[in-house]
């Protein structure tokens, strides 16, 4: 199983393939203090990765470019972004979800001098007044 993770809208397109991105999560959360079903409902991705430099410039470095979007305040348009997860098994799309008003909730990099390996962890979260806008789709190979 792999996952793709695409954000675009901003000034430069944030993306992580199957290489860089270990785990994915999606996340649909009511309050806790909730007695039935909440109209407060918080959605949002969590990805883990690894750190996959660009050295000479060859291609975009998508963690430097999520560690710029984290640091947007909530004054700029472009801190809110659309971002599409993929999850992929077998060569073919299994699952897709489009955050379309995502924005940073948390970014942060873990980077170890012993083994010169670094991970990041990025959570996204849909901005609340556009939840009906979010998309969650599956079994592409049906026909």
């Amino acid at each position: 199983m792999g996952f793709r993770l695409k954000v675009t809208g901003g000034p430069e397109e944030i993306a992580f393939d199957e290489r860089a991105i270990l785990r994915a999560e999606f996340f649909s959360d009511s309050p806790n203090d909730s007695n039935a079903r909440a109209t407060d409902v918080a959605l949002s991705i969590k990805v883990w990765g690894k750190m996959l430099y660009s050295l000479g410039g060859k291609e975009n470095d998508a963690t430097l470019n999520a560690a710029k979007w984290s640091q947007v305040p909530s004054e700029k348009a472009d801190c809110y972004r659309s971002a599409q997860l993929d999850i992929v098994a077998a060569s073919q799309m299994v699952r897709q979800y489009t955050l379309p008003d995502a924005f940073v909730m948390e970014y942060t990099e873990d980077l170890d001098d012993e083994t010169g390996v670094g991970t990041f962890y990025l959570h996204l979260k849909q901005k609340k007044d556009q939840n009906a806008a979010v998309k969650l789709d599956g079994g592409f190979g049906a026909e």
